[in-house]
């Protein structure tokens, strides 16, 4: 879990970066940059849905070393 001080670090972090004034212009430059897909499910462009009924993403498997 985070706490609302982390969400905020991280996010007030990602604003400077992508100099972005607010969360409606992160919302703008992750559509146009393919991030985000409209219509989509939240799946990033390559990535995977969750099973259904979960809400959690698939467990990572690893090669074996």
């Amino acid at each position: 879990m985070l706490s609302p001080l982390t969400v905020k670090t991280h996010l007030s972090r990602i604003l400077t970066k992508t100099d972005a004034r607010d969360r409606a212009q992160l919302v703008v430059l992750a559509y146009e940059t393919g991030l985000v897909r409209p219509g989509g499910q939240g799946t990033p462009p390559g990535g995977r849905r969750p099973p259904p009924g979960t809400g959690l993403p698939p467990p990572v498997t690893r090669a074996p070393r």
